[in-house]
């Protein structure tokens, strides 16, 4: 055999998807797409609701529903992207109290496309509804994958609901707001168009992908290379790799002209394996063992994978040629210094979960496929027992495997068997990682009479004055040029703004403690409310005094003479008491 004949006959091999067949749009096919438009609505209003109230119930945080939405509410005020809300403590994303452009972090174009929006409603909550929406939509691409390539309707609704209770997809979106969460629909609408070829849309949807974040162009990339070897669009495909290569460059040049340092501010992340394309590469040759038994073996991340893959079952193990498309995805993730992008509960898995459904919905073709050939070759073998039969004598003739009419009933069988496996396996990791009611780690977020509090004090800080607030308050004072991420700019900044119980982050609660103390006994703050354990702190005020109950001297000690209001919140009425305990105390004389 020549080689020509050789590449004629692997490219007929990887030739495994051709234009898909359609399929009419029968009265179930309207039946199915309601159930799907249903699911769809439920998962939007839950959502839409469960986001609602964490953010009145301040639960939300800095980074990033406050980062995002000083970003847009900048570029609606005269500014690109500006963002001054940063992690001082544990992070590299700080350079100036003046701030930086947020390109200068993540190049998400699609931010302009968002900022109209604030033209209607300008706030957090705008934010937290589009991407809840985007991120619903993405049900109707796996319908639609799913019916053309399981040629079933209803396997297909089951697929839609398997993406819209994929743990990692509610984990991304449930948490504030990220871009690249929406790349979980419209990463989806991608894979759609491609295989069904319809390259207007395709090109729309990947252009969308991309302006979500700096590293999809790189898994439009895949998908291009992919349509290549698998569909034989070259045109398409080098079109898909030339453009995520030109966006890449693009990207390239605007950290250059944007960033302080000329590259992304969290790139540190990824600088021990080397600071050019030959060092990376030098590093994986030279410790390879390193790389494997650290990033891949380590518990935490094999408990990544699991994670990624549990909820479907592990079946897109099965397909191979399907999952290679979230390889940079995952590399990313795994290889990171910051440990939050391997945990499977942020946003760092919204762009693998699209992979993840159709990987799933090709291993189901696989195996529905495998049961067919095999159905197929118990048949022949049986005509072919037949036949010998006729030309043999009665006592050689050996029994035929028996194959019952019933037995065109085996592949939807096992159709509905997988789907239905791969739901229960979702239901059952939704309970352990999801953010549905029945969700282990999962509350309802509710108002307290706490976060009444705040509401009552936000109003007294100037719109125009610069703020250091605690986390789950920068998101409700975000709209302004000068917001920081406490204990950011605590030395600077006309008004800080604390809730000693709420999430202390990026501090641990003994170093905040501290540093609390460190800014109240400055002489620079004086008090404007302390209530509830809400302090709100104004510069160039009187500072408060040591208290009376302060019996040492030593700096790091000293306790600051604050009101009796402020620890009001750990007070109780005496009608709150189940069992009252009075006890009295003597002085004991050596």
């Amino acid at each position: 055999m020549t080689w020509r004949k050789y590449v004629a006959v692997w490219r007929s091999r990887l030739y495994r998807y051709p234009a898909p067949e359609t399929m009419g749009r029968t009265r179930l096919f309207w039946i199915a797409l309601g159930l799907v438009a249903l699911a769809t609505a439920i998962f939007s209003t839950y959502f839409i609701f469960v986001h609602l109230g964490r953010q009145d119930a301040y639960l939300t945080s800095a980074e990033d529903l406050g980062t995002y939405d000083q970003a847009v509410w900048s570029l609606t005020h005269g500014q690109l992207f500006h963002q001054t809300v940063c992690n001082i403590v544990s992070d590299t994303n700080c350079f100036s109290l003046n701030g930086i452009p947020r390109f200068a972090i993540h190049f998400e174009p699609v931010l302009f496309l968002l900022s109209l929006f604030y033209l209607i409603i300008s706030g957090p909550k705008t934010l937290l509804v589009l991407q809840t929406l985007v991120v619903a939509s993405g049900a109707f691409p796996a319908f639609w994958l799913a019916r053309l390539r399981l040629r079933n309707e209803l396997a297909a609704v089951g697929i839609a609901v398997l993406y819209l209770l994929y743990p990692t997809l509610q984990q991304a979106e449930i948490f504030d707001f990220h871009a690249v969460t929406m790349t979980g629909a419209l990463l989806l609408f991608t894979l759609y168009f491609m295989y069904t070829r319809r390259t207007p849309w395709l090109f729309v949807f990947a252009i969308l992908s991309m302006a979500c974040k700096e590293e999809i162009p790189v898994v439009i990339a895949m998908f291009g290379l992919w349509s290549i070897i698998f569909q034989q669009r070259w045109r398409s495909g080098l079109a898909l790799v030339g453009l995520s290569i030109a966006w890449i460059g693009t990207t390239l040049l605007i950290y250059h002209f944007i960033s302080p340092t000329g590259h992304p501010l969290l790139s540190s992340r990824y600088s021990y394996l080397g600071s050019s394309p030959s060092q990376i590469i030098s590093y994986f040759l030279q410790h390879p063992r390193a790389v494997i038994s650290q990033h891949l073996l380590e518990p935490t991340h094999r408990q990544y994978l699991r994670i990624l893959l549990a909820p479907a079952g592990y079946l897109p193990l099965l397909v191979p040629w399907i999952l290679v498309l979230a390889f940079p995805s995952i590399a990313l993730n795994l290889l990171s210094s910051d440990r939050n992008q391997y945990l499977g509960v942020y946003q760092y898995n919204a762009e693998i979960v699209p992979i993840l459904i159709f990987a799933t919905i090709e291993s189901i073709v696989l195996i529905t496929w495998g049961a067919r050939w095999l159905v197929k070759y118990m048949r022949e073998r049986q005509a072919q027992q037949a036949q010998d039969g006729e030309a043999d004598q009665a006592e050689h003739i050996q029994p035929a495997i028996p194959v019952r009419p019933a037995i065109r009933w085996v592949q939807p069988a096992l159709l509905s068997l997988l789907v239905v496996f791969t739901l229960f396996a979702v239901v059952h990791q939704d309970f352990m990682y999801g953010a549905l009611p029945f969700s282990r780690a999962f509350s309802w977020p509710n108002v307290s009479a706490h976060d009444q509090v705040a509401e009552h004090i936000i109003p007294m800080i100037l719109p125009s004055a610069s703020i250091s607030a605690q986390t789950s308050l920068v998101p409700h004072l975000s709209e302004r040029s000068h917001i920081y991420l406490f204990p950011y700019a605590d030395d600077t900044a006309d008004y800080i703004f604390l809730d000693i119980t709420g999430d202390t982050y990026p501090f641990y609660p003994p170093s905040y403690t501290i540093e609390v103390k460190k800014v109240l006994l400055s002489g620079h703050y004086g008090v404007v409310v302390a209530q509830d354990g809400y302090l709100l702190l104004k510069r160039g005020l009187p500072p408060p005094g040591i208290s009376s109950f302060s019996g040492v001297q030593s700096d790091n000690d000293l306790v600051p003479d604050l009101p009796a209001s402020f620890c009001s919140f750990s007070r109780v009425s005496p009608q709150e008491v189940p069992q009252a305990l009075q006890v009295d105390f003597e002085a004991v004389s050596a």
